[in-house]
């Protein structure tokens, strides 16, 4: 039925009953977008997104988006460490999930068109390869997304228009850590704060970083949404 919803959304959809099937269709494919549940006949879904967020192409930053009928925490939260873009919990409605999957292709496509922006001296899978720009141009969660749909691994460094300078340290797409001028913050705190940064430079160096066990890991995009949320709370 979601099949049919999609495809009279104008669509092409591709059908896969498992884990390793699904797997391998994505690699052949190459989908725009990926849908997929957390239970499967074979292995979960976890093991599916995790082996498209390591695969060596361009499979790799394809919009994830997970279908579960538990409203488990622990689970959303794991979805989220292990590269999915949203996490849809039954009951939904079809064209609901329509309208995500057309989101999440547009804020793709939106990447797509800002990557050009960034001055680059490497390819993004190279261990040196590096971006810098100006924050008037594009703003810092762009930067933060791509950096996170790329699961990149490197320092961020941020400095604001008054001489202020936060350091993000990131690895596969994820947060590892971060300060202001030195100063540890907590992360939802520092995001908020940066996000507020309008105007500077930020610059991202590519360098192999320790990862933190899964579990501890802090999704960029979660920070994301919860510091753009606190802000919009703030504001009222």
């Amino acid at each position: 039925m979601l099949g049919k919803f999609l495809t009279d959304a104008g669509y092409a959809v591709e059908f896969a009953g498992g884990a390793r099937e699904g797997f391998d269709k994505i690699r052949q494919s190459k989908p725009d977008c990926i849908l997929c549940n957390v239970n499967l006949p074979d292995i979960d879904g976890f093991w599916v997104a995790r082996r498209v967020r390591t695969e060596a192409s361009a499979v790799a930053t394809t919009p994830f988006l997970f279908l579960t009928s538990e409203n488990d925490a622990e689970a959303r939260l794991q979805g989220l460490h292990v590269g999915a873009d949203l996490y849809l919990t039954r009951p939904f409605r079809n064209d609901e999930v329509v309208a995500q999957v057309r989101a999440l292709l547009d804020m793709a496509n939106r990447l797509k068109t800002q990557r050009p922006m960034l001055g680059s001296d490497g390819p993004p899978s190279s261990r040196g390869s590096a971006f810098q720009g100006d924050l008037a141009l594009i703003s810092l969660s762009t930067v933060l997304t791509l950096l996170e749909l790329e699961r990149r691994s490197g320092h961020l460094k941020v400095t604001a228009e008054d001489g202020r300078v936060a350091r993000i340290a990131l690895a596969e797409g994820t947060l590892l850590s971060s300060d202001i001028d030195g100063d540890a913050w907590d992360p939802t705190t520092l995001m908020r704060e940066v996000l507020r940064w309008k105007k500077g430079k930020f610059a991202f160096k590519a360098d192999v970083v320790q990862p933190l066990p899964e579990l501890a890991r802090v999704s960029v995009g979660g920070l994301l949404l919860e510091a753009m949320r606190l802000e919009d709370e703030s504001r009222r």
